[in-house]
């Protein structure tokens, strides 16, 4: 978890976040291809004309967020569209679908991660799971992966 810490040690702990979990495994060659256009998207990210302090990045191979220090300039409802059809774009280059809301990301003892349907969640309680629900910094860096 301390990963998560350094990525964003220069926010506020009420900075909004938004993720968004790919439908499969993002390899090497792709996340290097998002991580770069997330970067600078990020960097050019405005709210009515108002620049964002904001980081957009990939925090495992499957999920991506985004983080606006609100305490400074908050995200606008334009400023949200924009980022939610970006990642829409960004899936539609890559073939990956990064909407699909009824499956949640699970990692076993072994660290291994894989999709799951939440109907599934059940059979998995030994296991934890990435929280989709999150929506600020705090919650990243306390309750983003917990126990099924």
């Amino acid at each position: 978890m301390q990963q998560i810490y350094n990525l964003f040690e220069d926010f506020s702990e009420y900075s909004r976040v938004w993720l968004y979990t790919a439908d499969r495994a993002i390899d090497t060659i792709e996340a290097h291809y998002i991580q770069e256009n997330l970067e600078y998207f990020a960097s050019a990210w405005k709210a009515h004309s108002t620049p964002l302090k904001a980081k957009a990045c990939m925090l495992n191979e499957y999920i991506i967020a985004f983080v606006v220090d609100q305490t400074i300039t908050n995200a606008s409802g334009c400023s949200v569209d924009t980022s939610v059809r970006f990642v829409k774009e960004l899936g539609e280059k890559l073939n990956i679908n990064f909407f699909n809301r009824m499956k949640i990301l699970i990692e076993n003892k072994e660290g291994i991660k894989s999709l799951y349907s939440y109907n599934k969640l059940n059979e998995l309680k030994e296991h934890k799971y990435y929280n989709p629900l999150i929506d600020n910094l705090k919650d990243l860096k306390d309750n983003w992966i917990i126990k099924i």
